[in-house]
């Protein structure tokens, strides 16, 4: 009886952890140059982004977002990024960690 109770609670406190997205390094995000800096590179070193919104003339604001969250602790990290109709980051929007 008491090996379920310990599963149980196993399965609840693993049931208790959430990641979303892929986790990244704020420093790369420093990193990034405006003007020379791909969208792919961006892709490569951030992974998937969460959201794209695109404009009339091609260029797009991307946000990526990671958060983990487990018993008693979470962790954040988001960014937000322009680039030009052409792939190009322009600056970076916001940073948050």
């Amino acid at each position: 009886m008491k090996g379920i109770f310990v599963a149980l609670f196993a399965a609840l406190l693993l049931a208790a952890c959430v990641t979303k997205g892929t986790k990244f390094d704020m420093a790369d995000v420093e990193a990034f140059q405006p003007g020379i800096t791909t969208y792919d590179e961006v892709v490569e070193k951030l992974g998937k982004p969460k959201s794209q919104n695109f404009a009339a003339d091609g260029s797009k604001n991307v946000t990526w977002i990671w958060v983990q969250v487990v018993p008693g602790a979470s962790q954040s990290r988001a960014t937000r990024i322009a680039f030009d109709k052409d792939g190009k980051m322009v600056r970076v929007m916001s940073k948050v960690e």
